[in-house]
């Protein structure tokens, strides 16, 4: 058996991918207090709402990110990490819209302000997670679930 360059390739990106969703979430947790003040900042949810977010969402980009990076549930994951970078997508022209100036609270390698830099790297990740959302979806359809491994000629 032999695995073709382009599925490892394709398999590479995956794992990046879910490995920076790990890391971000990862942040989120050990640094919750200044997670939870940038989502008191965007101003979008009740007080009440805030806490449970600043609980849940970060597990779930772990979750996420970890079953990526080990190859379970890859589509669920992929599906679960395009839809949370949407909708922060939205949050963050929401809040360019409102005229905020506040630090988007991403977790990833260093802190900045909600913008177009901001807009750019979610454009990037909803490209990236879909499309390989995408691939996977089509290489399902057309060879089943064992489709990585394909036989040596």
């Amino acid at each position: 058996m032999r695995i073709s360059s382009s599925l490892i390739g394709l398999r590479a990106l995956e794992v990046v991918l879910g490995g920076l969703f790990f890391y971000a979430g990862l942040q989120k947790v050990l640094h919750f207090h200044e997670f939870a003040e940038a989502v008191l900042a965007y101003r979008l949810l009740p007080e009440s709402l805030v806490g449970l977010a600043v609980a849940g969402l970060p597990w779930l980009e772990i979750a996420a990110g970890l079953g990526l990076v080990a190859g379970l549930k890859r589509r669920s994951c992929l599906l679960l990490l395009t839809g949370l970078v949407a909708v922060f997508l939205v949050v963050i022209f929401v809040t360019m819209a409102r005229g905020l100036s506040i630090d988007c609270g991403c977790g990833l390698f260093f802190q900045r302000q909600v913008g177009w830099a901001a807009v750019l790297e979610d454009a990037v990740l909803i490209i990236w997670a879909a499309g390989l959302y995408r691939w996977e979806l089509l290489r399902y359809e057309k060879c089943g679930p064992e489709s990585i491994v394909q036989a040596a000629p």
